[in-house]
């Protein structure tokens, strides 16, 4: 696959967002290349998902907020940038019932612009489902992570799995089943359970199935993971200071982690 750098992802979709603020809004309409409604779907209290197909070639974003003027962007899942025609465009770190407007918009290979009608969707309230206590794996909490199996580029480095952002992520290159992350606590902890959210590319980068390993060689799982629309939890007892989550099946490609988590009761 030929990828673009991470920091050339980063300037075309800055370019983008201030062409859409900054710029009268002269596009085709994308709906006469898109093939079936557009709407968002796997709508959490913190994430939606935009899966969409285009009948030509666009490399395709999405802005949104809570007005028209947006000020958030969102890339397409496909980390090489390029025009394509099957997207998966994942909004992340959004509040709980709250409504958001938002516009996709894409460019083909001859430099036509398109662009959706303003569209807009709710977030659900937060499910307020019992808690397995504090995760003291963030850098907040004093975590470092402390191994790797490798690093897609700065943009995508381990240090996201814990910045406590949902809108960055850890990827892999290429590790698929292989790769592994490894968070060092501040302090040992009495842990209640662990937690991840596994980034995707659509049909391949997704976690399915992990496990976790403390530095005494104690595994916790594995665990299921249901899909890559948010966060999921897992009750487990131990103890420890170091902990791997080591991926056991996945759909392969650059697997890594929007989030991960370490429950204790206490900090």
């Amino acid at each position: 696959m030929n990828h673009l750098a991470p920091r050339a992802l980063v300037l075309s979709a800055a370019l983008l967002l201030a062409f859409a603020a900054a710029q009268p809004l002269v596009s085709l309409p994308i709906e006469d290349v898109v093939g079936g409604p557009i709407a968002m779907s796997e709508v959490t209290p913190t994430s939606a998902t935009l899966l969409v197909s285009t009948h030509v070639d666009l490399a395709c974003v999405v802005v949104f907020g809570t007005d028209d003027g947006f000020g958030q962007l969102a890339l397409d899942a496909d980390m090489g940038g390029g025009a394509h025609r099957d997207h998966r465009v994942s909004l992340r770190g959004l509040q709980p019932d709250t409504e958001y407007l938002y516009r996709l918009q894409g460019s083909d290979p001859e430099g036509n612009f398109y662009a959706s009608e303003v569209l807009r969707f709710r977030t659900p309230p937060a499910d307020g489902g019992p808690s397995l206590g504090v995760d003291v794996a963030t850098t907040a909490a004093g975590a470092v992570i402390v191994a790797a199996s490798s690093e897609f580029g700065a943009a995508y480095a381990a240090s996201k799995a814990i910045d406590g952002d949902a809108r960055s992520e850890w990827s892999s290159r290429g590790d698929g089943d292989a790769a592994f992350i490894t968070v060092r606590l501040r302090e040992p902890a009495d842990v209640t359970g662990f937690g991840l959210w596994t980034r995707t590319m659509g049909s391949s980068a997704q976690i399915e199935r992990f496990e976790v390993v403390n530095e005494h060689g104690e595994v916790f799982g594995p665990f299921d993971l249901p899909d890559a629309a948010a966060g999921y939890d897992f009750a487990a007892t131990g103890r420890g200071q170091e902990f791997t989550f080591r991926v056991v099946g996945s759909s392969g490609g650059n697997t890594g982690v929007v989030e991960l988590a370490v429950y204790t009761r206490s900090r």
